[in-house]
């Protein structure tokens, strides 16, 4: 069989373009969870984790989680995370495909005798075209597709720094609620102990059975407050649980930190909100997503202009004349609403301004609204920390004239429930204090010396 020239040429092109043809490939639905049953010592590369104020860190959970510990493992395993990296690879499969040019057009058609006679051949016609109105917008396409890659390199960056925050305020809640309970079961302890004792003695008829209700009472209410706090501690471990994504289950080992946040001078603060827009995440994000609109305003300008068609052709009619020629086309995109839609994309602009602005005006409302919540705590705990030590000789004391008969139960117990609610009102506000910090860290991303940019920028 002999293959003709043309025909040859249509199979090249057939091939070729196969060959650039992406495969289905099936992914079944998982059908279990995916949730760790244990904490294992994990090796992780800490260079691919951007984190405000992450220093140099040796990751052990087999030696306990700090909060360091905890923000690694959230970014590193935590399923929302998990589920937006996959989302943010689509979104810049898609922008890189927004950003390509269209390919060129083939045709190809045959005409074919019904009336057979020798001087009739099959017809045919064959031709390509390119759309060159494509290559005057193309420039501004890149480039909007490339910022657009940006924003959600940096979106996806600002999720992991909340989700790792979001697990540093959950470990403070956590390791609170454990600090609370402690001081709680070694006071249920003391007191259940004075309870059986004081029970022996109302038997021996040396206490009163008010005495004894009282003792009681107390015990109980101590007791109750106890699977409070208890409930408290699983509630808010779980929630650490599920967004390092584990299972409920695990128990996982809390020590203190080491290097605990410390508060921002003013000057910290002030230096960080001049420079906010150049380093928080969320605001990159927001002036790539501009930078990508702006450049879809010039691209509906450029639109507006007419586009040109251009093609070559080859045919051959069925009486066997050969001919080769051209075809122009002329596109009015300016007849059929192209200022409309340069005015729609303006306006998405005008939008995208106003959102970056609100974020600005918030940002600076909400790191004065979080100093002065500082400053008011700063001042309860230093009224805290100066009556720590009265309430301690206060209860030694208490305990000592009880002892002797010289105070009665009702005020002993109130001593008792006194100092307390000294103890845990004081845990609470270091807790508060430490949540407080973690929340203006976020703010302003403190320390900018140790943020590193997701993305190169290239030299300007």
């Amino acid at each position: 069989m002999l293959i003709r020239p043309k025909q040859t040429l249509m199979v090249v092109v057939l091939a070729v373009g196969l060959a650039g043809c992406a495969l289905y490939h099936s992914k079944p639905l998982p059908t279990q969870p995916d949730l760790q049953p244990q904490l294992v010592p994990v090796k992780l590369d800490l260079d691919r984790i951007h984190l405000p104020g992450l220093k140099p860190h040796v990751f052990d959970p087999t030696k306990g989680l700090d909060a360091t510990d905890v923000a690694i493992l959230a970014v590193i395993n935590n399923p929302a995370l998990k589920t937006a990296r996959v989302a943010a690879r689509a979104s810049e499969a898609q922008a890189f495909v927004a950003g390509m040019l269209p390919g060129p057009q083939l045709g190809y058609s045959l005409d074919h005798p019904t009336h057979q006679a020798p001087q009739y051949v099959n017809g045919y016609s064959a031709g390509i075209a390119y759309d060159l109105s494509a290559l005057v917008e193309h420039g501004a396409a890149k480039s909007a597709a490339h910022a657009s890659a940006r924003q959600i390199d940096l979106d996806l960056l600002w999720q992991e720094w909340q989700v790792a925050q979001q697990a540093r305020l959950l470990y403070v809640d956590c390791l609170n609620n454990h600090d609370k309970l402690r001081v709680l079961n070694e006071l249920q302890a003391g007191m259940a102990q004075r309870y059986h004792v004081e029970q022996r003695a109302y038997q021996a008829g040396d206490v009163s059975l008010g005495d004894l209700g009282l003792s009681l009472a107390a015990l109980q209410n101590v007791q109750t407050l106890t699977v409070s706090i208890a409930t408290a501690r699983n509630a808010s471990c779980r929630a650490l649980n599920e967004i390092l994504g584990l299972a409920p289950d695990v128990q996982l080992n809390l020590i203190a930190n080491t290097d605990p946040v410390s508060p921002p001078t003013q000057t910290d603060i002030d230096n960080a909100l001049a420079k906010l827009p150049e380093r928080r995440p969320d605001l990159l994000a927001l002036r790539y997503g501009y930078k990508s609109q702006d450049e879809e305003v010039w691209r509906a300008v450029l639109a507006q202009f007419p586009g040109i068609g251009f093609g070559l052709n080859r045919a051959q009619d069925t009486s066997d004349v050969h001919t080769v020629g051209f075809s122009v086309s002329l596109n009015f995109p300016f007849l059929g609403g192209g200022a409309a839609i340069v005015h729609a994309a303006e306006a998405t602009r005008d939008a995208l301004w106003q959102q970056y602005q609100q974020r600005l005006d918030e940002v600076a409302s909400e790191v004065q609204l979080l100093r002065a919540d500082l400053s008011v705590l700063d001042r309860e705990l230093d009224q805290m920390q100066s009556a720590t030590a009265d309430n301690r000789q206060m209860l030694s004391g208490a305990y000592a004239a009880y002892a002797r008969g010289d105070l009665t139960a009702p005020a002993y117990y109130d001593l008792t429930t006194t100092a307390l609610n000294h103890r845990l009102t004081a845990l609470d506000l270091r807790a508060q204090q430490q949540q407080l910090l973690i929340a203006l860290q976020t703010l302003l991303g403190l320390p900018p010396q140790d943020l590193q940019h997701p993305v190169r920028e290239p030299p300007s």
